[in-house]
């Protein structure tokens, strides 16, 4: 047969064709993509690296504000300045020096009086590590900004234009960039003295160099375009140093307008040709009064650095995979040809008989007329097939058991980024500005949902497995809807929907005993479900309660979306029912959300009922039974902040044994504390080294290191009496899952109050006697709700028992301090209160303020170890 006429040959040349065409098509597009993606995401991480930094400025001025505005109130600079003495002299030193001592970036700190020469009235300077007092002090009154100060008001603070410290006219060597802070000192409405303190923005500087990365620059540049900060130090502030390098000449800016530049990304081009990929972003700072610019600058170069290099070689590959191809093709044409001859011949003489010698008939050009002939023999081929389907159908069924683990394990993952969300957003409270709350409030609830989705995922496999158990607690439902709807309304009005939230006036001032986190994601499931396929209308989300006291809690959620069809209505338990195969969503896939819904709605003892037009909207209606509370109003819970926590006076050195760097961050800041060290060991070796040589007084440790269990390692160093002290356990893993035997375990994502009293119980009990639960749980026959109601109560007792004795301590009255003294006995005998019997007197008389703060602070630990116990049983009773 000619190879003009064959088929094979045919198609071989066609198809290597197309497989060239079609590798050079996917190289160019792989490219362009792979460009694409790379700027996209270094856009993300430029945006990223700027918000740090922007995060790191504020912080550094926060923190100065709130230290100048304590400085300038203290009773120490008031009585030097209204009656100034030797002792106020020598307490204003003190005060100056440890101020000093304790800011690593302060370096100069006055007091200089308010008139128009500015006399320094003492100041203090830090040069080389040491303080030491000037006793060369200046007039200051020719300076700009001490004539700026003088102009503010009470309550203000000023600062500065940042620029290199000067002494006498001459900038002082090493460079320092500089930022003035002060705050006048009035005397009723005359101001009498400006504080003013200088802070080196040094340390700031190595911190953005750090944030910038190897692979981009920060610029922090005046409105004039002069460098106040830039990674080639000698660039910096170019007036003083006459140098006059200027930003915007050096990249070509356009500055004749006057105008500062807009936020966001521009495309920038460097005297050396390069182009840059730059992001502005304004810092206004001093009530706006100055304004600054940071600049992320990123070389297009190096951005694309590596798919230029990957294009270059790609291009030689695929220049070689062409030539192979053709090759290749060219050689498998001709032996494919002769062997379909070969076949086909066998076959023909197979179904007819006829001996192999015999030749194949020559009236066909192609191979079509043997295929027809040898058709027939392919229903053999068919069964092959049939049974291979299914040997893939069962390979297809272990792969959805191996996707549902695969999930599983990536829902226990996120637990521990989740955790360190969590974690620090509680921590922004503590310094969080009126302004700032809504946007943590946002971020917490967005934290939360996040936290929720995690839960779906794992609460599946629970429910299927019948783990999953209903914990009841009060909870105000009008406030876990709001919370829900500010969540996502933003979501909605950005898609030009209306959401629309009706909670019954009932639900604003009862309480009802339901599971919180579980009702949270039934509702969040529908609304999400609500939004995403909803093109165009409403959303409305209304509650409702009836009954009396045994009542029935009604949460409908309506939508204008495309609706379902009603023969699938019933099939929503189905986690992955397709209406159709081409569409996904709610057009043909109602995902894993709403089989949650049903399966939590029904552990509530609920129903679920969805109703639907198709393309007109939704309606689905969860009823479940809840008990309410005698409560008129629900009280919002006491914050971590203000939870009583004892004063230790013993140094501690606590030892975190954690492999991800966010935990350990989120556990420096929970115990950034003067008495506690705190070391950290990210493998084995550290931690054994550290546990041998700081003898730590208690251990933090995770489960995981190096994606290993270090379970066994940890149980063997108790035995070995290498470890000493108590253990408290951090882990993204289930309790059950993880199989250790220590009983103070935390699941991450966990919360920073629970932590913290169950440390401070640790740690107070070096000091302190704790009480001892025991009557307690053999009163109530280790019933664990009855015992955790009974510490609820306990821990209201004694917050009531120690305002009494605050107010009685103040007052002097004897009857009374008998008659608290006579109801806290019980409790002193009940639960062994050893030190706080010894700290009673039976004399109010005699208690002054020292010996009230030693009954605060015996309370206090007395309160952190009722709570940890509480902590404690919440983990057995949900167990």
């Amino acid at each position: 047969m000619n190879l003009r006429h064959s088929i094979v040959t045919r198609f071989a040349l066609f198809f290597t064709g197309l497989i060239i065409f079609s590798i050079l098509l996917s190289g160019y597009l792989v490219f362009r993509k792979a460009s694409q993606v790379i700027t996209a995401h270094s856009k993300e991480r430029i945006m990223h690296a700027s918000e740090l930094a922007e995060q790191s400025f504020y912080a550094l001025l926060n923190e100065v504000t709130n230290d100048i505005a304590v400085i300038a109130l203290s009773p120490t600079v008031q009585q030097h300045i209204f009656q100034p003495s030797e002792k106020t002299t020598n307490d204003i030193d003190q005060l100056f020096r440890i101020i000093l001592e304790n800011k690593e970036t302060y370096f100069q700190i006055r007091l200089l009086e308010a008139d128009e020469n500015g006399k320094e009235i003492i100041r203090f300077d830090k040069l080389d590590g040491q303080v030491l007092k000037s006793t060369n002090l200046q007039q200051k009154g020719d300076r700009e900004y001490f004539k700026e100060a003088l102009q503010i008001g009470k309550g203000e603070h000023y600062f500065s234009n940042i620029n290199l410290n000067e002494e006498y006219g001459v900038i002082s060597t090493p460079f320092t960039p500089t930022l003035r802070v002060a705050s006048p000192i009035f005397d009723k409405n005359i101001k009498v003295g400006i504080l003013i303190i200088n802070i080196n923005l040094s340390p700031l500087y190595l911190g953005l160099d750090q944030i910038a990365g190897i692979d981009s620059q920060f610029y922090l540049i005046d409105t004039q375009g002069q460098y106040l900060y830039s990674g080639d130090r000698s660039q910096q502030f170019g007036q003083q140093t006459r140098k006059f390098q200027n930003f915007y000449s050096d990249f070509n800016v356009d500055d004749s307008s006057q105008t500062p530049p807009k936020d966001g990304f521009q495309q920038l081009t460097g005297q050396n040709g390069s182009s840059y990929l730059s992001y502005f972003r304004e810092l206004p700072y001093f009530d706006g009064k100055r304004k600054i610019f940071l600049i992320s600058n990123m070389d297009q170069n190096i951005l694309l650095k590596n798919a230029l290099s990957v294009r270059s070689e790609s291009i030689q590959t695929l220049l070689w995979v062409c030539l192979f191809s053709i090759l290749l093709s060219w050689f498998f044409t001709n032996l494919f040809s002769k062997k379909i001859k070969k076949i086909t011949k066998a076959i023909s003489n197979y179904d007819q008989g006829i001996p192999d010698d015999n030749t194949l008939p020559t009236n066909r050009k192609d191979e079509i007329g043997i295929l027809a002939n040898t058709f027939t023999k392919m229903k053999v081929k068919i069964d092959q097939n049939v049974l291979e389907l299914n040997t893939a159908l069962e390979k297809e069924q272990v792969a959805r058991k191996q996707r549902d683990e695969f999930l599983q394990n990536m829902s226990h993952e996120m637990r521990t980024p989740l955790n360190a969300i969590l974690g620090l957003t509680k921590l922004l409270y503590k310094n969080a500005s009126e302004p700032q709350l809504p946007i943590i409030n946002a971020l917490e609830r967005s934290s939360n949902s996040l936290a929720g989705l995690v839960y779906d995922v794992l609460d599946h496999q629970k429910l299927v497995e019948g783990k999953l158990h209903i914990q009841l607690e009060p909870t105000n439902i009008a406030e876990l809807l709001r919370d829900i709807h500010s969540t996502y309304l933003y979501e909605a009005v950005q898609k030009g929907l209306t959401f629309n939230l009706s909670i019954d006036e009932k639900l604003e001032t009862t309480l009802v005993q339901t599971d919180a986190l579980r009702l949270t994601q039934i509702v969040t499931n529908l609304v999400v479900n609500a939004i995403k396929y909803t093109k165009k209308g409403s959303i409305s989300l209304i509650a409702s309660i009836n009954g009396t006291e045994n009542k029935t809690l009604n949460i409908k959620v309506k939508d204008t979306g495309v609706g379902v069809l009603p023969k699938n209505l019933n099939r929503i338990n189905d986690r992955f029912f397709m209406e159709k195969n081409d569409l996904s969503g709610r057009y043909g896939s109602y995902g894993l959300g709403l089989s949650i819904v049903k399966q939590l709605t029904t552990l509530f003892g609920g129903t679920l009922v969805a109703s639907s037009v198709k393309g007109k909207g939704s309606e689905f209606l969860i009823s479940i039974p809840t008990i309410s509370l005698a409560t008129p109003k629900l009280t919002k819970p006491i914050t971590s902040s203000i939870l009583p926590l004892p004063k230790l006076s013993g140094h501690y050195n606590i030892l975190q044994i954690e492999d991800d760097a966010s935990t350990m961050e989120l556990i420096k800041h929970i115990l950034k504390l003067d008495n506690i060290t705190l070391h950290q060991a990210q493998t084995i070796d550290e931690a054994l080294k550290l546990i041998n040589s700081e003898t730590p007084d208690l251990i933090i440790s995770d489960l995981m290191l190096e994606n290993e269990k270090i379970n066994t390692s940890l149980e063997r160093w108790v035995k070995s009496k290498e470890i000493n002290c108590p253990i408290i356990i951090i882990s993204a893993l289930d309790a059950e899952e993880a199989g250790t035997p220590f009983r103070k375990y935390f699941q991450k994502p966990f919360q920073i109050d629970q932590l913290k009293d169950t440390v401070y119980k640790i740690l107070g009990s070096n000091e302190f006697k704790a009480p001892d639960f025991s009557n307690i749980y053999n009163n109530y026959d280790h019933d664990i709700p009855k015992i955790n109601k009974v510490l609820k109560l306990l821990e209201k007792e004694f917050e009531n028992y120690l305002k009494g004795i605050n107010k009685i301590g103040e007052s002097k009255d004897q009857v009374k301090w008998e008659a608290i003294i006579h109801k806290i006995i019980a409790h002193i005998n009940n639960l062994q209160l050893t030190d706080l019997k010894e700290a009673l007197p039976d004399k109010i008389a005699i208690v002054d303020k020292d010996h009230l703060h030693k009954i605060n602070n015996i309370f206090a630990f007395y309160l952190c170890c009722i709570r940890a116990e509480g902590h404690l049983n919440s983990k057995v009773e949900s167990s």
